[in-house]
């Protein structure tokens, strides 16, 4: 009888990925165990490789002792904590779902670092053998009576915390008085959020309106389907949260809640660690692999019920999951643009339906894909019309910036928002600014030509940071010193135009200079704590305006902040994204609802040079439902979602030509393999997309519009098996993402 086991091997070709049988030696049978880590040769050189071991068999088929042996295993007794059916069904629905590779579908649902880390981190322990025991010495005396107060301690802390030496334990052990142990050691990053955080353990009081949804969807627990709670801002989705993961971990299951962006962390981890302590853990992308393996493994061990994070926290490996919630759940970055580009809330919906849990979306602007979903009954719904402490929705004043700049006024700011800003600071009370473009200058261009500096490897204008001096690509990092005179002309007339977070700050002080500013985006929030400590100082009122890009328009929640500003709100409407609209409606409608979430009246100053543009007027009157009838007619009568699917499919070459002559090399083969295959497909012509360019080559980009079934993913990745092979496309890479978030 032979055992065999079934790889997924890394860096394998897109032709060449499945899973590869291996012969097991005896010497490691113990350990290769579905879900650890091998080393195995791979190829004609027999490559060391590393990979997954997916499947065991034993087979008594002699002809399968001629196969190749794995060289190692590791992580064989951390496996079976990580590994179950439902983690092979994830991985396969990821491989099939987004056209990766076995491995990195693998990668993706086991814990970051489980290649690398081996068990845990254990410390050497002291402990008392004989409590009657006394002493030779003073220092033995002091230490037995430390042990006996204490009870068992790390060695590391009888030494550093409380000055022991080691020579008194070492003699002491030898006496047979003490004896050593070890304990398992885990890194915790909750601790950061502790600090004046006091237990909390009150009954959740719900209204009316709230109790109504938890009632609705508590009737859901354990049947594996998906709902949408549908809440303004400010309605206490949050309290309902809370009062189902309290019914869960009564019924000794665990949840997860997801959230978009890690800045959010700070309020929402500081609320639940007062009621849940111990029993919560963090994972999101800041942290170091050690944490987040750590963490991973005290989920699995069920030592943590809660689990809070971002995107990829979808994968935690709870025991016993009753609920999955994803907050913000119309957020782009609950969909990932790296490979595997998987969707959160998909994954989300397939752990539910395989696990009898409930998955929970939750939002006060929805993705109009699952709002869709619930109107046409795919999905149940819960809405929540009011604010929670009874306060009305933010006063919405329009700041007209024609009028601004007839009257003569060139700066970032209308004369409505400073006279509201001056009234908060009047008032001691607080303000947000909103501004989705950091730096100093949105572009630098030639004043006699036009033609603005742009980034060397993608293709789009750089902006200019007045902090460092020089000008940079906010897509790839890379910058350069401002030019003396055009590449292009010549001419050494040089301009600045546009305006980013950092002129926004500096335009504010000279108008206030004694106003406290916090200014939030992608230049000052760079190191690990920078997010929770720009957001503890508004919440100890240590500033008086946050100033910041799109990380601070949801889920923060504020008492003393009554003013919101949006500095450009047009900015987003006029993208080549089909989604442009519905973007800049929750954009707007979002950060709006930042303001008055307590006693305080909330109002919400927006300046734009479209007053009067459809999506703009619905989101002042926070109008969702009237907004969605409207777009969703001009999406029924285009075929765009949630009416299709779409795959976008992007081409990037040396030359742009090539790129393009990809593409339609790729629709002649889509059209080719869909002849009689019965599913519809509709094909959008090429074009270059948003970003043209990418480390110097370029980018192009078509749409198919299709139904996103297994049969047509099959087709598709064909397809892109044999694009890889034709020598023709050699110098074309090509990736294929199904429902992207972002249209390029």
């Amino acid at each position: 009888m032979f055992k065999t086991a079934f790889v997924a091997v890394e860096d394998v070709p897109s032709s060449a990925d499945k899973l590869y049988e291996y012969l097991i030696p005896d010497g490691i049978s113990s350990q290769a165990v579905p879900g650890a880590v091998c080393t195995v040769p791979f190829g004609r050189g027999d490559h060391r490789r590393v990979g997954f071991i997916l499947k065991v068999l034993e087979s008594d088929d002699v002809s399968r002792s001629e196969l190749k042996q794995l060289i190692s295993v590791r992580n064989g007794d951390e496996a079976e904590l990580f590994f179950n059916d439902l983690t092979l069904s994830l991985i396969t629905y990821i491989r099939d779902k987004t056209f990766c590779s076995w491995f990195d579908a693998s990668k993706l649902v086991l814990p970051s670092g489980y290649t690398k880390n081996s068990g845990v981190v254990c410390e050497k322990t002291v402990k008392l053998n004989d409590v009657s025991a006394v002493g030779g010495n003073e220092k033995q005396k002091k230490l037995i009576e430390l042990l006996r107060e204490k009870g068992e301690l790390s060695l590391c802390r009888i030494t550093d915390e409380f000055g022991m030496s080691r020579a008194s334990v070492c003699t002491l052990e030898k006496k047979g008085i003490v004896s050593y142990g070890k304990i398992e050691v885990y890194s915790d990053p909750t601790k950061a959020y502790t600090e004046g955080v006091k237990e909390d353990k009150s009954p959740i009081m719900l209204s009316d309106e709230q109790s109504k949804a938890y009632s609705e969807i508590t009737k859901l627990r354990n049947s594996g389907k998906t709902h949408l709670l549908y809440g303004v801002t400010g309605s206490g989705k949050t309290l309902v949260y809370i009062k189902l993961i309290d019914d869960v971990l009564a019924d000794g299951k665990s949840a997860i809640l997801l959230i978009p962006e890690i800045s959010l962390t700070f309020q929402i981890v500081r609320r639940l660690i007062s009621r849940y302590g111990d029993q919560l853990a963090v994972l999101h992308s800041a942290l170091t692999e050690r944490e987040r393996y750590d963490a991973s493994r005290l989920i699995a061990l069920g030592k943590k019920r809660v689990v809070v994070g971002t995107r990829s926290a979808v994968f935690a490996p709870v025991k016993d999951l009753g609920i999955i919630i994803i907050d913000e759940e119309q957020e782009n970055t609950y969909k990932s643009e790296m490979n595997p580009r998987y969707s959160a809330i998909d994954t989300a919906a397939f752990i539910a339906l395989k696990s009898n849990s409930l998955l929970l979306l939750a939002s006060a602007t929805p993705s109009f894909e699952s709002f869709y979903r619930a109107e046409s009954g795919r999905i149940t719904k819960s809405t929540l019309t009011q604010r929670f402490n009874g306060q009305p929705l933010p006063e919405i004043i329009v700041a007209d910036m024609h009028n601004e700049v007839m009257a003569g006024n060139r700066s970032i700011y209308s004369s409505v928002l400073l006279r509201e800003i001056e009234k908060n600071i009047k008032s001691g009370e607080q303000s947000i600014l909103f501004l989705n473009r950091r730096g100093y200058n949105s572009f630098v261009s030639c004043l006699s030509c036009g033609e603005p500096v742009k980034c060397p490897y993608c293709g789009i204008a750089l902006s200019y940071h007045k902090n460092a001096n020089r000008l940079m690509c906010h897509y790839c990092s890379y910058s350069t010193d401002v030019p003396k005179h055009c590449d292009k002309c010549g001419s050494e007339l040089i301009r600045y135009k546009g305006a980013g977070t950092q002129k926004a700050e500096d335009e504010l002080l000279r108008i206030f200079p004694e106003l406290r500013i916090q200014r939030m985006d992608a230049d000052t929030v760079t190191g690990k704590t920078d997010r929770d400590d720009i957001l503890n100082s508004v919440k100890n009122h240590e500033c008086d305006v946050l100033l910041g890009t799109q990380m601070i328009t949801k889920g923060l929640d504020f008492s003393n902040v009554t003013l919101v500003g949006v500095l450009m709100a047009d900015m987003s409407l006029y993208s080549s994204d089909f989604r442009a609209y519905e973007k800049t409606f929750s954009l707007i409608t979002q950060v709006v609802g930042r303001a008055g979430r307590a006693e305080k009246h909330g109002r919400a100053v927006v300046q734009t040079f479209s007053p009067t543009h459809r999506v703009l007027k619905y989101s002042f009157n926070q109008d969702y439902e009237a907004f969605y009838n409207n777009e969703m007619a001009l999406r029924r009568s285009l075929v765009y979602p949630p009416y299709c699917d779409l795959c976008q499919a992007v081409f990037v070459a040396p030359t742009e030509e090539q790129a393009f002559s990809g593409a339609e090399k790729f629709i002649e083969m889509v059209s080719t393999e869909m002849e009689g295959a019965n599913l519809p497909v509709r094909i959008i012509k090429p074009k270059p997309t948003s970003v043209p360019m990418v480390d110097g080559r370029y980018r192009v980009r078509t749409l198919i519009r299709c139904k996103d079934v297994f049969a047509q993913r099959e087709i598709f990745r064909k397809i892109y098996i044999e694009f890889s092979k034709d020598k023709e496309c050699k110098e074309i890479q090509m990736t294929l993402d199904m429902n992207p978030a972002v249209v390029y």
